[in-house]
Formats: structure tokens, C-alpha cells, sequence
């Protein structure tokens, strides 16, 4: 399942460009702190539906046990003007945080894992090439071996299987996928190994159902009913 952040990303474009067009000479304005305020409201709200919705999620489906990516050191670390506005807000550590307890809570347990190199590994046979992923959400698999890089049926981790942002194609099984899925299947089975032999189909790795929020309703619904 996905859960695309595109209305959170709208609400800090609008806002941050509210509160920036409203500065006052002489410090914040009233405008300027509205809009400061309101995008922190929506964040929270935000976090709350989606971290809420994945562990009902978990509960519904039993599984007992949730891997959340945890990108290390990606704070101190200076990716330039554009990268760093970008990466260094994340809320990973906030989202992490409200899933530890709502996953206590109902029985689920969060783990923390490091997120290095899931992407282009191919979650089938381990391969890591980097054309693996041809687009943005696909993974093609064309080897063996990493997590978004890594195949997720045979383990392909050729550097190519990620041929395109969002789309994986191992060259190595063959596998077509949803690179973030690709990735969040490389991820669960750092915790949970999938047994020797067991079929590897590309099934919901290829087309996971994808959950958008409603701001009528202020809460993740499928895209059929969202765009309906």
C-alpha cells in the first residue's frame, strides 16, 4: 500500500510562500504567523491520519511487526541549498515516533532499520545494478543482492534494475515493480526472511493499492474514492 505525501507537500509550498510573502520589516506579521500556524496544524494532523491508518492497517491484516525506514546521519549530512531544505525536513523522526506508540498500543511492534541501498536492490534475487530502476516508482530486475536497488524475488542488486523513478525492472529476474515497494519489500525482509524457495511473484510489489488524503473528510481513503 502507498500513501503519497503529495496534499502535505501543497499545504508547505502555499504556506511557506504565505508566511514568506507576509514578513513584516520589523519581524513576523500577523499574516506571517497565521501561516506558520496553520501548516504546523495540518503537519500534525497530517501525521496523526497517516500514522493512524497504517497501524489499523497492521492490526487488520496481523501483522505484528513494522519496519520503518530510517534514514542515518541524513541531518548532518550537506546536500546542498536545494537538498537540504528537502531532506533535512523530513519528518521521519516524528512519524517513527507517533507509530512507536500507536503500534504499542494496539499490539504492533515498530523496528527501525537502516535504509541504505533498499531501493535498487531487487527484493526478488538481490541484484543491484543501478539501471535496474527505469523510472520513477518501477524496478526491473537484472541480478543478484541490496533494498530499492535490490531485486525482491531473486535478490538481483545490479545498479539497473532501477530504471526510472518509481518504476523497478530487474534485468537479472525480470521483475517489474513499484521501486517503493520494491524497497519496503527489501525492508521487511531484513526483519522477517521470506523462506528458501517460496514463490516471489510480483503480485501488489508491481501495483500496491494507493491511499490519497481527502481534505473534505480530513482522512485516507482509496484513489478511486478521493477522484471520485
Amino acid at each position: 500500500m502507498l500513501y503519497p505525501g503529495n496534499s502535505l507537500k501543497e499545504d508547505k509550498h502555499y504556506f511557506t510562500r504565505a508566511e514568506y510573502d507576509t514578513e513584516g520589516e520589523n519581524g513576523p506579521s500577523e499574516k506571517s504567523m497565521w501561516a506558520r500556524r496553520k501548516l504546523s496544524d495540518r503537519e500534525t494532523h497530517y501525521y496523526h491520519v497517516l500514522t493512524d491508518a497504517i497501524i489499523t492497517e497492521c492490526v487488520k491484516r496481523g501483522v505484528g511487526t513494522l519496519a520503518v525506514s530510517w534514514p542515518e546521519d541524513v541531518r548532518e549530512s550537506d546536500w546542498g541549498k536545494t537538498g537540504n531544505k528537502k531532506l533535512h525536513s523530513w519528518a521521519f523522526d516524528r512519524i517513527s515516533q507517533y507509530l512507536e506508540y500507536k503500534g504499542e498500543m494496539r499490539g504492533v511492534a515498530v523496528l527501525k532499520e537502516n535504509e541504505w541501498d533498499t531501493s535498487r536492490t531487487c527484493s526478488r534475487c538481490g541484484d543491484d545494478a543501478k539501471s535496474n530502476r527505469v523510472e520513477r516508482g518501477l524496478y526491473v530486475c537484472s541480478s543478484e543482492w541490496d533494498t530499492s536497488r535490490t531485486c525482491s524475488r531473486c535478490g538481483d542488486d545490479a545498479k539497473s534494475n532501477r530504471v526510472e523513478r518509481g518504476l523497478y525492472v530487474c534485468s537479472s529476474c525480470e521483475l517489474v515493480a513499484n521501486a517503493d515497494c520494491n524497497g519496503a519489500e527489501n525492508m521487511r525482509q531484513k526483519i522477517t526472511p521470506s523462506p528458501h524457495g517460496e514463490d516471489r511473484s510480483t503480485g501488489c510489489v508491481a501495483q500496491p493499492s494507493t491511499h490519497l488524503f481527502d481534505r473534505e473528510s480530513g482522512r485516507f481513503h482509496t484513489r478511486e474514492q478521493v477522484v471520485s
